[in-house]
Formats: structure tokens, sequence, C-alpha cells
């Protein structure tokens, strides 16, 4: 009797999160290996709390990019997310893993990432390892 109201309450499944479970996981340098469920729980609650928001990047990233840009244009979506709500070893390994997933397409002389997407990641980068270090010198003091 009340069927169509579990239509209403279902959400649109996001793949940008196994996306972004990869991205990171191929990154053999990074803490993710140890780590891994600590950060595949984040990534999930983030993407779960803001659905609405990662369905219309992945939207935007299926209709801009090509493939492997799309997984770095949500991956550094996620990251700037994760920086806000101060998730900031979460954020760092994303970026750190979309850097390091345009270096080793550069190695392979495959295609490299869009150049708006490299600059992003190093921008964000940067940004979340200055942030964090401005807030250690300040408990330290």
């Amino acid at each position: 009797m009340f069927a169509w109201l579990t239509g209403l309450f279902k959400k649109e499944t996001i793949k940008s999160t196994e996306w972004v479970k990869k991205l990171m996981q191929a990154n053999r340098t990074g803490s993710y290996s140890k780590y891994r469920e600590y950060y595949d729980k984040h990534v999930s609650k983030i993407h779960d709390s803001y659905h609405k928001d990662f369905l219309r990047f992945e939207r935007f990233a299926t209709q801009s990019y090509k493939k492997e840009d799309q997984r770095a244009f949500m991956a550094i979506k996620t990251a700037m997310y994760a920086h806000k709500l101060g998730q900031i070893k979460v954020a760092a390994c994303i970026t750190a893993s979309v850097i390091n997933l345009n270096k080793t397409l550069v190695e392979s002389q495959k295609v490299q990432l869009h150049p708006r997407l490299q600059r992003a990641a190093l921008a964000l980068h940067k940004q979340i390892i200055e942030s964090n270090a401005k807030k250690r010198r300040k408990v330290k003091a």
C-alpha cells in the first residue's frame, strides 16, 4: 500500500565513493594501507552526509572530464570537504593520492591529469599541510 514511500527515501548511489577509495589505494607510498578502515569510514561518511552535493559534482565530472580526471576531481572535492570538517589526515591522504596519480601517469608517459586539477590538488595539499603546521605550533607554544 505504501510502497511508493520507500522510493522517496532511497538515495541514488554514488560511484565516486569507490573512485576515491581506489585512488587512495593506488598510492603505495601513503598511509592508506595502514589505516584503511579509518580513511574508508571517513570518505563514506563525508559522501553520505553531503549526498546531494556529491551527486551534483559527479554529474559535472562525467560531463566535463575524462575517466582519470573524473576520479581526481571527485577526490579533490572530497578532500575539500574533509578539510572543512577538520579531518586533516583524510584530506592530506586524498590530495597526496591525486598528486601521486599524476606523477605515475607522467612517469608511464600516459596523458597526465588536467592541469587545472593538478594545480588544485597541489594548492589544497599545501594549504592542508600549512594549516596543520600552524595548529601544531600553537599547541606547542
